[in-house]
């Protein structure tokens, strides 16, 4: 762990800090994770902060690609390779009361149809001093990335179970 910054260091370091997360914000999901981790001005974390604006410098030509085409994220059971037919079958064995409802209103569908895909992630105990876990969550919209959340959890959780569970509960908020 490094020294606190003074108080000037301090001034500088949540200017920076700031436009760090503004730039998060307006799309680079590639420092995401590194800014949400950059909690306390300390002079390591300033330094860092300085890698992540020399690395942004260096890699301004980064993109969002928007892909309209949709993904098929392909399962089969241990030890079995199967068909899209055999998988759904497969899972009505499991789930036996499952039942697909809709809306008596539901309105026509106008288009083609969009897949939302949420994907999760949380280290246990990631921070060292606190033990506190870390969640990544990124929802796309076919194969589009549309909402992107990193923060380290506000509780600390005995198992990696708990930790992931937390940011499980997160994304269903999100989405």
């Amino acid at each position: 762990m490094t020294n606190p910054c003074d108080s000037q260091l301090i001034q500088v370091y949540q200017n920076l800090i700031g436009v760090a997360r503004w730039i998060c914000e307006l799309g680079r999901i590639d420092i995401l994770h590194e800014v949400s981790l950059l909690a306390q001005p300390r002079k390591g974390h300033l330094t860092q902060l300085l890698n992540i604006f020399f690395y942004l410098k260096h890699h301004e030509r980064s993109w969002i690609v928007l892909d309209p085409s949709s993904f098929e994220v392909e399962w089969t059971p241990k030890g079995e390779e199967s068909s899209p037919r055999e998988r759904a079958r497969h899972m009505k064995e499991i789930y036996t009361d499952a039942e697909d409802t809709k809306s008596y209103n539901m309105p026509l569908p106008l288009g083609k149809s969009v897949d939302i895909s949420v994907f999760v992630d949380a280290d246990h105990a990631g921070n060292k001093v606190t033990r506190r876990s870390h969640t990544g969550i990124i929802v796309y919209c076919n194969l589009s990335p549309v909402l992107w959340y990193s923060k380290r959890q506000n509780t600390v959780e005995t198992s990696t179970f708990g930790s992931e569970f937390f940011a499980l509960r997160i994304a269903t908020e999100m989405s």
